[in-house]
This record gives C-alpha cells, structure tokens and sequence, in this order.
C-alpha cells in the first residue's frame, strides 16, 4: 500500500504500489494523517490489479493496526471513494461497503473513474452526507 498525500485532504491509497519502505511507509504516513485535526477523504486505487491475497501476519499487524486508530479513523476520515472501472467488479465491491464500513468505521462509495471519486471527494470535504452519494451510485 502506498499513500500519497500531495492533494491532502484527499489521499490517494494505491493498493498495488507501496512506499520504498514497503507496506510500512504507508502506515507511518496514514498515522501521520490521523494525527492532524484536518478531515479527509481516501481515493482507493489499484484494488482490482493487486492480485494477492493478505497473509495471516499482514492481517493480523491490521486488525491490531485499526483497533490502535479507531477513534481518529472514526473521526477525521470522511469516506474511502474506492475506484474500480470494471462494472462486474464495482458491484462486488459495492456489495463489500457494508462490512468495509463496520470494519474501519466510516464509509466506502465506489466509483467509475478516478475523476469520478475526485468529485465525490471533494463533495464530501464539503460537508455533504456519505449516505446521499452512496444513494445516488446506487444506479452507477
């Protein structure tokens, strides 16, 4: 995983990239984000080209990770715009937003285009309700 937050309040999370530190790097930064007053919003990319599954270890550092971070996770991250350009792929991981949310505390709406999650971002940063974008990409 490699966040980059040059477009901070919304911060790109590659899911097939990581840091020149590894995985690491990532949490060090997103750690670094929770720890400022200012909200944003994770862009999620690369989700469907990453190709490989978590090993028990890597879950378990992240299970433990989110428990760690819960309250600032639950308080300054606003939503996670996941990206999938595939529409098969984009209902599976519209299915998923449920468990996505029990799970880190705030929502995930999913998006046709990296444009397409950029404006939803921005409508978020602007005080506008998860719930009624999710609502309408309900038919997206």
């Amino acid at each position: 995983m490699l966040l980059e937050d040059a477009a901070f309040p919304i911060v790109r999370m590659h899911y097939n990239r990581t840091g020149a530190e590894g995985d690491e790097s990532g949490f060090v930064l997103f750690e670094t984000l929770l720890a400022q007053p200012r909200p944003f919003v994770l862009v999620g990319l690369g989700g469907s080209d990453a190709g490989h599954e978590h090993s028990h270890e890597d879950r378990k550092y992240l299970a433990l990770w989110m428990k760690r971070h819960r309250e600032p996770l639950h308080r300054l991250v606003r939503a996670m715009v996941y990206v999938e350009s595939q529409l098969a792929k984009r209902f599976v991981a519209k299915a998923q937003a449920t468990v996505f949310a029990k799970a880190w505390g705030f929502p995930m709406i999913v998006a046709a285009s990296e444009e397409r999650a950029v404006a939803i971002a921005e409508r978020l940063l602007a005080g506008e309700a998860a719930a009624v974008i999710e609502a309408e990409q309900a038919d997206a």
